[in-house]
């Protein structure tokens, strides 16, 4: 029974961490693109001048970049191309 028990957690994990980084990548793309359509708006359809908006947008988007892009983990690599040392990271 606990064998059984076991490898269900196993698989169970292993799938979970897979959808739960799938949902980070979609989260990122969304962000990124809703990101740079605010800032399009804001300067071409709105023709708004307060520094105040971009200031915000900016540490923003800056801190979405350093604390989300920069980690590995949510980088889509091809397995092909791996060595054994990257697959085990």
């Amino acid at each position: 029974m606990s064998d059984f028990k076991t490898e269900y957690e196993h698989k169970f994990n292993t799938i979970k961490k897979k959808i739960d980084l799938w949902f980070r990548r979609i989260y990122v793309i969304c962000f990124n693109i809703y990101a740079w359509y605010w800032l399009y708006r804001q300067i071409f359809i709105r023709h708004s001048d307060n520094f105040e908006d971009y200031l915000l947008w900016g540490f923003m988007t800056f801190g979405m970049y350093y604390f989300v892009l920069d980690s590995n983990g949510l980088l889509i690599k091809d397995r092909k191309h791996l060595s054994r040392s990257d697959a085990t990271k």
